[in-house]
């Protein structure tokens, strides 16, 4: 299995990166791909925005509490319109060469977002992404 890992750095909050990211997903998508958003900005939590309805697990909770849980326990379908606007419903599988966008967001109070910004999360959260590369 062939995977690319594009990563985006944000400068600051309200730059626009969370949204870049998106549109470039919903673009892999409709380009076939199977595509995945991970949220390591955890100050801003931008990209909890694009989940529609409640988030349960969330990419702090898997660095900090969940340690065995895979990067898929936190993923959820990108959502209809977040604030920013993105268009509803790009997870829809109309045509065959369409793929689909799942986000692993941030969404955690204070105390987590702390124990997520280690050096140790920071490793954790790289093992899960190789893990979730080379996964089929």
């Amino acid at each position: 299995m062939h995977t690319t890992t594009l990563a985006l750095v944000g400068a600051t909050g309200g730059a626009g990166t969370t949204r870049t990211a998106v549109e470039l997903a919903a673009v892999g998508a409709r380009g076939g791909h199977d595509v995945a958003v991970v949220d390591a900005a955890f100050t801003t939590q931008g990209l909890s925005e694009y989940v529609a309805g409640r988030i349960d697990t969330d990419l702090t909770a898997l660095l900090t509490d969940e340690t065995e849980s895979p990067l898929s326990a936190a993923a959820y379908p990108l959502g209809a319109a977040g604030a920013s606007g993105v268009a509803s419903e790009p997870n829809a599988r109309g045509a065959a060469s369409d793929g689909r966008v799942d986000i692993v967001p941030a969404r955690a109070p204070f105390e987590r977002l702390a124990r997520a910004k280690t050096a140790a999360a920071a490793r954790k959260l790289e093992r899960r992404i190789e893990e979730a590369t080379s996964t089929p």
